[in-house]
């Protein structure tokens, strides 16, 4: 499979399977059709005075829970598809989190590794000045996602509020703390996945002292996941991102891997001289307890399921299981633990971010974090619950019906159509 929109639709159908709904709502083809789907083009200077047309995507899926929220994905290689599935997702992600949101996506077709700082914010505040109409902080709230970050959040938020002449800050979310952002955004997504692992293991009466993982992809969310299971006493014993596939059978130092990510934006020729490097093809094969793909969608198919040897896949990416790998998953016994409740730890914060910047109050890290810990805890045990009424179907399935479940009745209550 290579449309992950394919792979999106594959996961709702399961779901549909399993699901009884009213017939005279329809709901299940109400929630196959984004609202709407924008495709802008818009100039930007580069440096050497030339002018580059810049594509730009927003994909508003659905809103009935309330206005449409999801990040800002940059990157060459995105497709009109792959935002779609994203907003589908984010539908389902903010309704299994019973946040007031409906879901979105965007996206800017571009390699920001190959343009300067100033040609990245002349895009950013194009995109922003170019959706101004569908954005909003009742309307769309953007946020980052891979290839975006706080900064781009900082000159977005800039140039729509010089064109609505306004400082309101709640349009925006993941921005910088001195922008109106809120602390503890930056790792809440990988801080989310964390407190699944420590629940999913609290549930299986596992000690994680001492538990292997691999991480695939050490960008903000995997770097952030391997600090925090750090803390815990796990060990590390292979790291890969964009540039390298790398094996440490006796355990990497996490915070020396971070500090030198941050400082040269890659894996790429981090030595410490016990590490080795290992082919991409034989990366997933590396035996652990705990696999945690934090990368791109569709990166474990067919032969890296095989490959697997561990208890438990938690996707820290969206949608990184193709459906023949999740089957041959779930027949070797291996759970996962799926992405709209596993990574929904950014959505959740940008929602306190949100909450913030309207009352025009901060909180502490510790206020937010402890908030969001108390929120994964909840939707969890609604998450088991569910599978213990339905003892047959996997964990994404039941996150999926509890999130369809939701939208269901908001329709009906509404009298929607």
């Amino acid at each position: 499979m290579s449309n992950v929109y394919e792979l999106v639709v594959k996961q709702y159908n399961n779901a549909k399977s399993e699901y009884h709904h009213d017939k005279s709502y329809d709901i299940f083809d109400y929630l196959e059709h984004p609202k709407n789907q924008i495709i802008i083009h818009y100039p930007v200077r580069m440096d050497d005075d030339s002018i580059k047309v810049v594509e730009g995507y927003r994909v508003q899926h659905n809103n009935v829970l309330g206005p449409f929220k999801g990040g800002i994905r940059i990157s060459d290689d995105i497709s009109l598809d792959e935002i779609k599935s994203l907003a589908f997702w984010m539908t389902l992600k903010c309704s299994l989190q019973e946040l007031p949101y409906g879901g979105a996506k965007g996206g800017i077709k571009i390699d920001s590794r190959k343009i300067s700082k100033n040609e990245l914010e002349r895009v950013s505040k194009g995109y922003a000045t170019n959706m101004f109409k569908y954005i909003g902080e009742n309307r769309d709230i953007p946020a980052p996602d891979m290839g975006s970050n706080a900064q781009i959040m900082d000159w977005m938020t800039d140039a729509y509020q010089k064109k609505a002449q306004s400082h309101n800050n709640a349009v925006f979310t993941g921005k910088s703390v001195d922008c109106g952002g809120a602390k503890g955004r930056t790792q809440a997504t990988g801080y989310g996945v964390v407190e699944c692992i420590k629940l999913w293991a609290g549930t299986n009466n596992i000690n994680l002292m001492g538990k292997t993982y691999l991480v695939q992809g050490f960008g903000n969310v995997g770097s952030h996941v391997a600090l925090g299971l750090s803390d815990l006493g796990m060990v590390c014993v292979g790291i890969a991102d964009h540039t390298v596939a790398l094996e440490n059978k006796s355990g990497f130092d996490i915070k020396s891997i971070y500090n030198y990510c941050e400082n040269n934006k890659c894996l790429r020729d981090y030595n410490d001289n016990k590490c080795q490097p290992i082919s991409r093809e034989n990366f997933f094969g590396i035996k652990c307890d705990i696999v945690i793909p934090a990368a791109r969608e569709l990166e474990i198919n067919i032969k890296e399921a095989n490959q697997l040897n561990c208890s438990m896949v938690i996707e820290a990416a969206n949608g990184p299981i193709s459906p023949l790998a999740e089957d041959i998953l779930m027949k070797k016994n291996i759970t996962i633990i799926p992405d709209i409740f596993a990574n929904s730890g950014g959505v959740v914060v940008s929602y306190f971010e949100w909450l913030q910047n309207k009352r025009c109050e901060y909180w502490t890290e510790e206020e937010t974090l402890a908030k969001l810990s108390d929120r994964m805890k909840y939707i969890y045990n609604k998450v088991i619950t569910k599978m213990k009424l339905k003892p047959h179907i996997s964990m994404r399935t039941a996150c999926y019906l509890l999130a369809i479940e939701r939208i269901e009745n908001s329709v009906k209550n509404k009298g929607l159509y």
